[in-house]
């Protein structure tokens, strides 16, 4: 049995799969765009990191900022390590109104 189309169906399941091809193109895209911003894959492979920002006000210091984001469970410490780490700090010391991005893993 042959199925018979159209000229015009036969152009509209062409354009409706160049349409779905692009689609899936810029979905690929954007998540390869995502993974190259705030969004990253962890080292273990199966975590992803993002990120907030935190602005420090009078009174912060580097360890209680930590400690407000770290899980219980969690080393403070290490919170404190990636935080220095992702702002490019030499040392604890912040100061009031920085900008200091938290990296957040979940």
């Amino acid at each position: 049995m042959t199925i018979s189309a159209s000229i015009p169906l036969r152009v509209v399941v062409l354009l409706t799969s160049v349409a779905l091809a692009l689609a899936l193109l810029l979905t690929g895209a954007v998540v390869a765009r995502a993974n190259d911003g705030s969004v990253t894959g962890g080292e273990s492979g199966g975590t992803v990191t993002a990120h907030i920002e935190h602005v420090v006000v009078v009174g912060d210091t580097l360890w209680d900022i930590a400690a407000a984001y770290t899980a219980p469970a969690d080393d403070v410490r290490e919170t404190i390590f990636d935080i220095k780490a992702a702002n490019a700090l030499d040392s604890s010391v912040i100061v009031t109104g920085q900008t200091l991005v938290i990296p957040l893993e979940f």
